[in-house]
């Protein structure tokens, strides 16, 4: 990518309705930052240039970070983890493979809290996307490795058992047994921060004893808290 396209398309997003500040992208193409977060905006929906996201985000796959720097490690997770998923979205599921693995790798290379990436999202990612390559009965290990891991750890807001419970609880949807897929969202949910406002809904979503376990299921996440909102402990 030139200078001068860079430029068009910075430009192209400030004029967006997200209307980012500019302050985002100081150093132009040859800040990583700002070409990481270029990508972000330019794979949003409405703006949909994702294959000139997907060449800035690759532009940044081999960059080296400031390990000590949490905000640094942090930013490129994010770029992996976006770049993983729109492989995913054009079904090239090896490279959002590769990917995914080196957010993960990167992310539990260092102890910090994150601000918005979650380790167990990461996996969760991983999980989904081996579940759709047929790598299912090998993520299904995988969960339950990470559960017996975590479980017994005293922390109340568990991103891994979330995650880990949540695909589990989907599989048994897509298997059609519905009191254990709604078991593992119990069990998942118990890792999760519930504000107040959330538990009548939830019990609503949970209450129906039909045996459509995919509609239950989207009812719960329906109302569900948005993860990334929450407050979690790892």
């Amino acid at each position: 990518m030139t200078q001068e396209t860079f430029h068009q398309l910075v430009h192209l997003v400030l004029d967006s309705p997200a209307h980012p500040p500019e302050t985002l992208f100081v150093g132009g193409m040859d800040n990583w930052h700002a070409r990481a977060r270029l990508a972000h905006f330019l794979a949003m929906q409405g703006i949909d240039k994702k294959a000139e996201a997907l060449e800035l985000f690759h532009s940044i796959v081999e960059q080296d970070v400031d390990e000590d720097n949490p905000e640094d490690v942090e930013e490129k997770c994010f770029a992996l983890q976006r770049l993983s998923s729109l492989e995913k979205e054009i079904n090239k599921d090896d490279d959002a493979l590769k990917h995914i693995d080196m957010a993960i790798e990167l992310a539990e290379s260092t102890d910090f809290l994150y601000k918005y990436i979650l380790r167990g999202e990461l996996w969760g990612d991983r999980w989904n996307l081996m579940h759709k390559m047929n790598l299912t009965q090998d993520a299904e290990s995988e969960v339950d490795e990470r559960i017996a891991a975590y479980v017994d750890i005293p922390i109340a807001h568990n991103s891994y058992l979330y995650y880990g419970y949540r695909f589990k609880a989907q599989l048994a949807a897509e298997r059609h047994v519905t009191l254990v897929a709604k078991d593992y969202m119990h069990m998942a949910l118990h890792a999760m921060e519930i504000p107040e406002e959330y538990k009548e809904g939830l019990e609503v979503a949970f209450a129906p004893t039909h045996d459509n376990a995919a509609f239950i299921l989207n009812q719960i996440d329906r109302a569900t808290p948005n993860p990334d909102k929450l407050h979690w402990d790892i």
